[in-house]
């Protein structure tokens, strides 16, 4: 009889200590989110804007006639604003929106570049877009309301440099990038988007 209980209460803990064993990381887990505040770091290359911001849109006509009110159709969007003249690195970042574009393969669709410039195209810029069919071109355009909504961080004065805000298709400020960007880990960024919203 002594042997009996002697088995069934190893028995026991051996039950017992698998089901902690099953346990532990949920309960390690909770309690580092819960009640230490250990929180991951985000995997995101770009900047997340917490909460996301809906764009108020103006009406805006590209170069083409192209007329957009309410946003840049129901797409994601690249967004790259100059207040001056593009120079090199407004012009490195349209090289690499493009190519991000590209890579994207059959979901290139589900992504829009977009050149919002405060000043009219010069003849050089003009010719330099020849090669970017497929880019959204506004120029000419100083409507401060749209600009400051893309404010963030220590970005005081949108359009000062060429970094490149994001929008979900259902018109959202989401996140930006730095002006000298890193396309590879951009391109991964986008791919995970695109891999979990099936949105634009």
């Amino acid at each position: 009889m002594t042997e009996e209980k002697n088995s069934l209460f190893w028995h026991r803990v051996k039950l017992l200590g698998f089901i902690g064993v099953f346990l532990a990381p949920f309960i390690g887990g909770w309690l580092a989110l819960y009640v230490f505040e250990i929180k991951p770091e985000s995997v995101n290359y770009g900047s997340l804007i917490q909460p996301v911001k809906k764009v108020n849109w103006p009406k805006m006509v590209s170069t083409e006639g192209e007329v957009f009110e309410g946003g840049i159709d129901r797409k994601w969007a690249f967004l790259l604003f100059s207040r001056e003249p593009c120079a090199e690195a407004c012009r490195s970042n349209l090289f690499y929106m493009r190519q991000i574009r590209t890579l994207l393969n059959r979901d290139s669709d589900r992504l829009q570049n977009v050149l919002i410039t405060s000043v009219p195209l010069d003849v050089g810029m003009v010719e330099f877009l020849k090669e970017y069919p497929d880019l959204v071109v506004i120029e000419g355009f100083r409507d401060e309301s749209l600009l400051s909504q893309f404010a963030a961080g220590d970005d005081r004065r949108v359009g000062n440099d060429a970094r490149l805000y994001l929008v979900d298709p259902d018109q959202n400020y989401m996140m930006y990038y730095p002006a000298d960007i890193d396309e590879h880990r951009v391109l991964e960024d986008i791919r995970k988007l695109m891999k979990l919203s099936k949105i634009g």
